[in-house]
């Protein structure tokens, strides 16, 4: 059977997969790796963008009848993409995720851990976690699995602020997903506000945490300005509310989808503003890069 490339570039939402190498390079950053070792950064940017495709791929393929019904527009239900092709993209990018994570670190090393975690974490919430209350907070582990991914290198894991750091993140991306709940309905605000809610308080724990730069390990950047990365997560928070209140008010499954593709895409600025403040433009500019194509692409390939 023919496969034409751009039903499996929208299964696996290909600009998504950018946003995932970005949290990975952050989390290397942030714990004082070096942005020239390429040997070390490298692998771990690709285990995350595998393991994300993955999770995209097998969140279709488990919910092939929700989407007949409700996306029937979509790869799988409307047979542009085989259900056999996206469970073998889905379980080979996992494989290939642990292996890259293993090729990183070792077997034996944090590093792979939490690659099995993160592995864990995408089939339990494509398995069924999606569908109940723990569903968002299921994702936004997952999201913060991958931050963590990157700061394995580091004793600890960080320690506690990196943590603290990965743990708001996720909760970012848990507000998105209970924005996505009212994506194929419209007239529905309740996720809304909730989502909206859950991202506000997710931004001012990153803030609190740009504002502690000496608790990271091995910190060696003084900031020229104390707020730095601060003004960053502002204009976050200006894009990311703007797009949430147009839904809040005009609940329609189009306003919807982009206040989710505007979450996602800004998580990229949140991994930026972090970098910013821990290490430095330099490195945090190399993170903004990753933005770029995820940009690009979202014009052409849906990112929800």
């Amino acid at each position: 059977m023919r496969i034409s490339i751009r039903p499996v570039l929208q299964l696996v939402r290909l600009p998504n997969v950018f946003t995932a190498a970005a949290d990975s390079l952050a989390g290397w950053l942030l714990v004082g790796r070096a942005l020239d070792d390429l040997a070390g950064w490298t692998p771990l940017a690709a285990a995350s963008m595998s393991l994300y495709a993955a999770g995209m791929a097998l969140n279709d393929w488990f919910d092939l009848e929700v989407d007949r019904a409700e996306r029937p527009d979509r790869p799988l239900p409307s047979g542009k993409v085989a259900v056999g092709v996206a469970g073998a993209i889905g379980w080979g990018g996992l494989a290939l995720g642990l292996l890259l994570a293993a090729v990183a670190g070792g077997l034996a090393s944090p590093t792979f851990a939490v690659a099995v975690a993160l592995a864990t974490a995408i089939v339990g919430y494509n398995a069924g976690l999606k569908h109940t209350a723990l569903g968002p907070w299921s994702m936004g582990s997952c999201r913060a699995l991958n931050m963590l991914l990157g700061m394995s290198v580091a004793a600890s894991l960080g320690g506690p602020i990196a943590w603290t750091a990965a743990a708001a993140f996720g909760a970012f991306v848990a507000g998105v997903t209970w924005i996505s709940r009212s994506e194929a309905r419209g007239g529905e605000t309740r996720n809304l506000c909730v989502g909206l809610a859950i991202q506000d308080l997710a931004l001012l724990a990153l803030a609190a945490v740009t504002l502690a730069p000496r608790r990271f390990p091995e910190f060696h950047f003084e900031p020229t300005i104390r707020l730095e990365g601060l003004p960053v997560l502002a204009l976050v928070a200006l894009a990311v509310n703007a797009a949430a209140w147009r839904a809040i008010r005009e609940p329609s499954p189009a306003l919807t989808r982009r206040a989710v593709k505007t979450g996602v895409l800004a998580l990229v600025w949140l991994d930026v503003a972090l970098v910013a403040s821990i290490r430095g433009p330099i490195p945090a500019l190399a993170v903004a890069a990753l933005w770029v194509p995820a940009f690009l692409l979202a014009r052409r390939l849906y990112a929800t």
